[in-house]
């Protein structure tokens, strides 16, 4: 009787999360914004790009792993952002400041991987692009909205 030849071969069920999807991911946009004449002065006189300041808030107030941000600096995003009552009252201060601090614990779990081998950050990542999309798909869902998910490639 001849022995077979066993193979055993891996798949690795979450390789699809090894790159976090499109629809979940940053993005490039061309926006057209009327730019208030005094913003636009102040910042001539201050030598700042109107683009750089709000580039600067919008990788802030998302707690985003790339911006070079202080704590202070990103507590005053969020206040700002509060004050302002975006998402209200489709969603409660209580729950957008819950969503605020789940965005910071996942961007202090990412300062922690700099002395991680290759094969443990290869991990993480997969673990943080399925929590993104359980994030967004957790928080959508929240309050039964009546539209799909894929409102978020309108945004």
């Amino acid at each position: 009787m001849k022995k077979q030849n066993t193979k055993v071969r891996t798949i690795d069920k979450y390789e699809r999360y090894s790159e976090i999807g499109e629809m979940y991911s940053s993005k490039w946009r061309k926006v057209d914004l009327l730019i208030p004449s005094n913003f636009r002065m102040l910042c001539a006189i201050l030598g700042v790009k109107m683009e750089d300041v709000l580039r600067d808030y919008m990788w802030m107030v998302s707690y985003a792993v790339s911006d070079g941000g202080t704590e202070k600096q990103r507590k005053a995003a969020k206040k700002f952002f509060l004050a302002c009552q975006f998402g209200q009252p489709a969603y409660p201060e209580k729950d957008i400041n819950a969503m605020f601090k789940e965005l910071k614990a996942v961007r202090t779990t990412y300062n922690t991987t700099e002395n991680m081998d290759w094969d443990d950050k290869e991990l993480f990542w997969k673990n943080n692009h399925m929590y993104i999309e359980y994030w967004f798909k957790r928080w959508f869902e929240k309050n039964s909205r009546q539209g799909d998910i894929s409102v978020l490639e309108n945004y």
